[in-house]
């Protein structure tokens, strides 16, 4: 059914975003514990490596010859040591001892010393794009050198991170294929668990449809009678009858046929809930349907001085329909509109064809408000204001199932104290 489809749909749909949203909050925290590493490890390498060449430097200084270095003949030590690079100055800003085998580095690095920028102890990330278009990253520190607590020099030092980036970059990368792929098995075990949560509630549904269709279908019989002995008795010349048990019995037939009505149009909405509804669509004249119509309630609108005008902004609309639901649907929409316009009111009936065919139905009085308006096609809906009319509430409801199982769809918009516009959108015949 349409409505436990659209209501599973929604159901799936909220399902996925609520648990979307947590595997991407949680991905995003692991991505930022990562990133968070990363960031902390090279920081802390570029200040342990600031601090060992201002050291260095210090000593450098004061003894007129560099420290004592680590031999480096083990590969992975040549291969740190390729990705780091230095420079000392001394006190008066002379360079002392520098190395820097990063090539792609060398011209923002010395820019930013010439700048002389960073306090000590601070580090910074920068980015290259190098002539082969390639981005490459790295970290630059600088630390003052200090000899009996008196300023001696400076340096600066950096670190190559271009593959701790490279690594956040392909950690990105999982990240959002990680996610795709869960939102797909969050898709199907959505749709698994709407499945499994509306069944019950189908079944029943379907098992109310099913009795309320056998009820009114097997309350229509006894009803029949009732009506049929009512009219016996009122016809039987050989029963004399007071004024009183008449009006009696004429009260019972009224109220029996407003049962009978109600039943039917309860038969009628169980039908369209469970598609059980014959439809024969035809090629029909709207202008024709709605001018019949009219006509029915011409006397009645008269009785209240109500006017009725048609309105056929283009000749012979034809839509795909089957007639009698069309017929109907009128019939509620312009039955309600007599019903609800005051004496001396109007009512305008409109048919139009832009894009497709509709039907408008127009009239004057209290008009609804804001606050039923979204409920006046909810089964029984029947607001404070129209209460003291007789109705059960199942018209419209009647009026849009029709209008919905033939293609088409009916709506509805008012201005309190001014007026009350219904639309039918028609399924064009092409």
């Amino acid at each position: 059914m349409k409505i436990f489809s659209q209501f599973r749909q929604r159901l799936v749909h909220r399902y996925i975003r609520l648990t979307g949203i947590i595997i991407f909050v949680l991905l995003v925290l692991v991505y930022g514990f990562a990133c968070s590493l990363v960031y902390n490890n090279a920081v802390s390498q570029a200040h342990l490596l600031a601090t060992e060449e201002a050291e260095e430097l210090s000593y450098i200084i004061n003894n007129g010859q560099p420290l004592l270095g680590i031999t480096t003949n083990s590969i992975q030590s040549q291969k740190y040591l390729d990705k780091v690079f230095y420079y000392m100055y001394d006190k008066n800003g002379k360079i002392v001892k520098m190395d820097n085998k990063i090539k792609w580095s060398r011209t923002l690095v010395e820019r930013l010393i010439n700048e002389d920028l960073l306090i000590n102890g601070e580090t910074k990330f920068h980015f290259v794009i190098t002539p082969k278009y390639e981005l490459r990253f790295f970290t630059i520190s600088r630390e003052a050198a200090y000899y009996n607590n008196i300023y001696v020099g400076k340096v600066y030092v950096g670190i190559d991170i271009s593959k701790d980036f490279m690594f956040l970059g392909r950690l990105l990368l999982w990240i959002i294929i990680l996610w795709g792929i869960a939102l797909l098995g969050v898709n199907k075990a959505a749709k698994y668990m709407a499945n499994k949560a509306m069944q019950p509630i189908i079944e029943s549904f379907e098992k109310q449809i099913l009795f309320a269709a056998n009820a009114s279908h097997e309350l229509r019989t006894p009803l029949s009678v009732l009506l049929s002995g009512l009219d016996v008795l009122k016809d039987d010349t050989d029963n004399k009858l007071t004024v009183f048990s008449q009006e009696i019995m004429g009260d019972m037939k009224s109220e029996i046929l407003k049962m009978k009505m109600l039943i039917g149009n309860l038969l009628l909405l169980a039908r369209c809930d469970s598609s059980a509804i014959g439809i024969k669509k035809q090629k029909i004249i709207i202008n024709d349907v709605v001018n019949g119509v009219a006509v029915r309630f011409l006397s009645i609108a008269e009785d209240k001085n109500i006017k009725i005008v048609i309105v056929n902004k283009n000749d012979q609309i034809k839509t795909y329909f089957d007639r009698s639901h069309l017929q109907q649907i009128l019939t509620i929409l312009i039955d309600n509109a007599v019903k609800y316009t005051p004496k001396n009111g109007h009512i305008t009936l409109s048919i139009d064809k832009e894009t497709i065919p509709v039907v408008s139905v127009v009239n004057t009085g209290c008009g609804i408000s804001a606050e039923d308006l979204p409920h006046i096609f909810e089964r029984f809906y029947r607001s404070i204001t129209v209460q003291k009319y007789d109705g059960s509430g199942l018209g419209l409801s009647i009026a849009k199932a029709l209008a919905e199982k033939n293609g088409g769809r009916l709506a509805a918009e008012s201005r309190e104290n001014v007026d009350t516009t219904f639309f039918l959108y028609l399924p064009p015949t092409e």
